[in-house]
């Protein structure tokens, strides 16, 4: 094959030459198995293209390199070992046409050669910040929980002996550092770095290397900021880290240097004078002096900011994430459903959650609890609180209630009162027919949605019920079994265990899960305002997967479509008022 391509590439680039082995053995750490020298003019500039062909090549596309004037770092779309970057990552090929793959990556470097010309091509750096910007040797990874879009402004810092935390204040990063290592029981100590919004992300050719090119881009990029620096110079006796933010049409971007105060060369650390005190008594220095002292010729570190902050983890920056992150929801029910839900509703970005549950975990909920065999016999609410909790540590409050609603009603009201929103997933008319009638009669009683599954989970369904219309209980019978189902069934759908009147629902978390991504997202689209009191959703799966637990769908439900829904689906329906109901009375 290769001969076939490389005799096809000479015929469509008369003036190309396949590379020599000496020529190839510069892309050695790649693996190439063949390549060509491509000329190619543009404004009287002569470019040669080196196209590389690597081993599992067509699997892998082309790579194309012009080193002796496109590096890393003077132009974007550059990689770090000078090969052009011509397709976004993950981008798809077809390894079916070898001489497509070949032209097409010719065409495109030659595409970018021409795009350098204009001078906004240079711009393209911001817009891809994070490929170029680099730690140098000893930097570090930080890990920003910094709020995006807000102001220059002093935060918290902690240093670990691996990583730098950077939060917006000293309580936000100690309930991180809390939430995320549990069984660190040592008092933080917190320091004070400086974050800088700039107009624009830095250049490669503005990257800084020196304390005085720190402070001669931030007159250019954030001239209002010098103040808030100096301030920050004022107690700097030794490393202070300085974290930046760009904005970009793309969204934000982070990065962050450590000033390195001026040191005596020639002497041993440990009597080495204090460059930035020399001359002055302590805490005597003028503010301008040790500007130009800490802000001078001085080293200066660079390191990688990775980002934590809710904003980016639930979403990458999408607008519904902020208001989710200022909800409460009180979950009442963190058994198998209960604790998916509160999974899912944590991912998402809900920034509060409150779990009350009375049980302990036991072995037989290990197949279908987002808990595990590690966390038998212990308190589903609590081991879930501190897997979130784990999980999620920006989260504004995880709390745990190891007991049933109605106690916790009885003695703290408040908690039931101070939320945006109840769900409530524990399947027991005794406990949902009461949670109804408090509900019914308290004033200002938050909304609550009741979710549950019926039979093998193979339909699902969430209500949300608020202080007018109809209640719960209008749609329930005397037991608190729905009056309207999806599927019926030609047998008893419990099995029974072998003690006293035990007995269990089958189903696993495979079928589960569609329940609780409908009870899940009926949460969220509530808390957005998107779903109304008194709407029930409802999913139900294949009517081939309901059969073949040995149901069948209603009739009340097949009325309500054209044709008989042969593949699962969700569909919203009314909650209707019940003329009899004992909770509500009609009203």
């Amino acid at each position: 094959m290769i001969a076939e391509l490389s005799r096809w590439v000479l015929a469509q680039c008369p003036n190309a030459r396949d590379l020599t082995q000496g020529e190839l053995s510069l892309y050695e750490a790649k693996d190439p198995i063949h390549g060509w020298v491509v000329p190619f003019e543009h404004q009287a500039d002569r470019f040669d293209l080196q196209v590389v062909l690597l081993q599992d090549f067509p699997w892998t596309k082309p790579r194309v390199y012009c080193t002796e004037k496109f590096r890393f770092m003077q132009y974007p779309h550059i990689e770090k070992d000078g090969a052009f970057c011509l397709y976004p990552p993950g981008t798809e090929h077809n390894p079916l046409n070898p001489k497509g793959l070949i032209w097409d990556a010719i065409k495109e470097a030659t595409r970018l050669i021409v795009a350098s010309y204009d001078d906004a091509f240079i711009s393209d750096f911001a817009d891809e910040f994070d490929s170029y910007w680099s730690k140098t040797d000893g930097g570090k990874n930080i890990v920003s929980l910094l709020s995006p879009g807000g102001p220059s402004r002093r935060v918290s810092l902690w240093c670990s002996t691996g990583d730098y935390y950077l939060a917006d204040d000293h309580t936000a990063l100690e309930s991180w550092l809390r939430n995320r290592f549990p069984g660190n029981k040592k008092d933080y100590k917190f320091n004070t770095a400086t974050h800088i919004a700039l107009n624009r992300p830095i250049l490669p050719s503005e990257y800084p290397r020196s304390g005085a090119e720190i402070l001669r881009s931030l007159r250019e990029l954030a001239p209002e900021s010098v103040e808030l620096l100096e301030d920050a110079a004022v107690t700097a006796d030794d490393k202070f880290t300085v974290s930046f933010e760009g904005r970009t049409d793309d969204g934000p971007v982070f990065f962050a240097v450590e000033v390195v105060p001026p040191v005596k060369q020639g002497m041993k650390a440990g009597r080495r004078p204090d460059m930035v005190q020399k001359g002055f008594r302590p805490g005597k220095v003028p503010t301008h002096i040790r500007m130009q002292r800490l802000f001078g010729g001085n080293k200066v570190e660079r390191h990688e900011t990775m980002r934590a902050d809710p904003s980016w983890i639930h979403g990458r920056d999408t607008p519904t994430v902020a208001p989710l992150f200022d909800k409460r929801v009180l979950m009442i029910g963190a058994g198998s459903l209960g604790s998916e839900v509160a999974l899912l509703l944590a991912k998402t970005g809900v920034g509060s959650i409150t779990l009350v549950d009375p049980e302990l975990l036991d072995y037989p909920n290990v197949g279908r609890h987002m808990l595990g065999v590690t966390q038998v016999r212990t308190f589903k609410a609590k081991s879930l609180a501190e897997k979130l909790a784990g999980d999620f540590p920006h989260m504004r409050s995880i709390q745990y209630f190891s007991e049933d609603w109605q106690s916790l009603y009885g003695i703290r009201p408040e908690i039931f009162h101070n939320t945006d929103l109840i769900v409530s997933t524990v399947g027991s008319w005794v406990a949902e027919g009461r949670l109804n009638q408090v509900a019914r009669n308290e004033a200002d009683f938050p909304p609550v949605i009741y979710g549950w599954a019926e039979p093998f989970s193979v339909a699902g369904h969430a209500v949300l019920i608020g202080s007018n219309g109809p209640c719960f209980a209008c749609g329930m019978d005397h037991l608190g079994k729905a009056l309207q189902t999806v599927c019926e069934w030609d047998t008893e759908t419990t099995r029974k265990q072998p003690h006293c009147g035990a007995s269990f629902q089958p189903y696993g978390p495979v079928s589960l899960s569609g329940v609780a991504s409908l009870v899940a997202k009926t949460s969220t689209k509530a808390l957005l305002g998107e779903v109304h009191s008194g709407t029930e959703t409802v999913y139900w799966a294949s009517k081939e997967e309901i059969a073949e637990q040995g149901g069948c769908f209603t009739s009340d439900f097949a009325s309500c479509f054209s044709d008989v829904p042969e593949f699962g689906g969700t569909r919203k329906f009314e909650w209707r008022q019940k003329e009899d109901c004992a909770f509500c009375a009609g009203a």
